[in-house]
């Protein structure tokens, strides 16, 4: 009897024995199972960041190269300066959650805050009223400025006829002034002909030496007649007569001094 029962007792241990011990074999299979998915994963990886660098035939540096994708530039720290919190900033603005900067800190610190309060005081000390003011102010001044400007170029344009004419007179001044020296010098020059009494050519040694004699004459005489008139101005002046008797006397003595050097 109590065979027969030991016998029915054992095949039902032996069922619970191998119920316990199989989750164990399953934990075991499941962990073999994530490792080599895992390495799995690892040699596609590597693979893919092959494949990349083959492909990578621009022969830019790695950070040239993510800034031309868009993508972050240093995605590890490269030196002290790309552990800043600017830096950082700059980065969150420029790549967003890209970068891997906590968007919490692009918020300015009180001190920093303080910082750019006292800055704007002394940098921007007027209010919006005065600057405004101060901006209105310089456009009337400039405006005015453009005014007095076109009034001026209004007043010489007006005056731009008698300049023309004063620019004529003066040009024909000079002209006749050309002219006249002209003449002198053609007139010394057969002066100087009929002194040899023949043809001479204005090259010769002699032809020149009397020309430059004639000349220096000429020049004294006009000297001593300008003397002249001025002495008479002068003369005119303390005896207080009339300028138009000193300036008619004055043309007669330029006349004789001519008739003179042409006799």
């Amino acid at each position: 009897m109590y065979r027969s029962l030991l016998n029915k007792i054992r095949p039902l241990h032996n069922l619970g024995l191998r119920n316990k011990s199989e989750p164990a074999i399953n934990i075991e299979q499941l962990e073999q199972q994530n490792a080599s998915v895992d390495v799995i994963d690892d040699e596609a990886r590597i693979r893919e960041e092959e494949i990349q660098r083959k492909r990578n035939k621009s022969r830019l540096r790695v950070y040239h190269r993510n800034v031309v994708h868009e993508e972050v530039p240093y995605p590890e720290p490269k030196i002290w300066l790309h552990g800043t919190i600017k830096f950082n900033r700059n980065m969150y603005g420029r790549y967003g959650r890209k970068s891997g900067f906590d968007e919490s800190l692009c918020w300015p610190t009180k001190q920093e805050l303080k910082d750019k309060l006292e800055y704007e005081s002394v940098a921007y000390p007027y209010d919006i009223l005065k600057v405004a003011e101060e901006a209105r102010q310089k456009r009337i001044e400039e405006q005015k400025i453009i005014e007095e400007r076109q009034a001026d170029v209004v007043k010489k344009m007006q005056k731009l006829d008698r300049w023309k004419e004063d620019l004529r007179k003066k040009i024909e001044k000079k002209e006749e002034a050309v002219l006249v020296a002209k003449e002198q010098k053609d007139r010394l020059v057969e002066e100087v002909r009929r002194h040899f009494g023949y043809t001479v050519d204005p090259r010769d040694d002699k032809f020149k030496e009397l020309l430059e004699k004639k000349e220096k004459e000429q020049k004294k005489a006009m000297k001593q007649a300008r003397k002249k008139v001025k002495e008479e101005k002068m003369l005119a002046q303390i005896l207080g007569k009339k300028p138009e008797d000193t300036k008619s006397r004055s043309e007669n003595v330029d006349i004789s001094t001519d008739n003179k050097e042409n006799t």
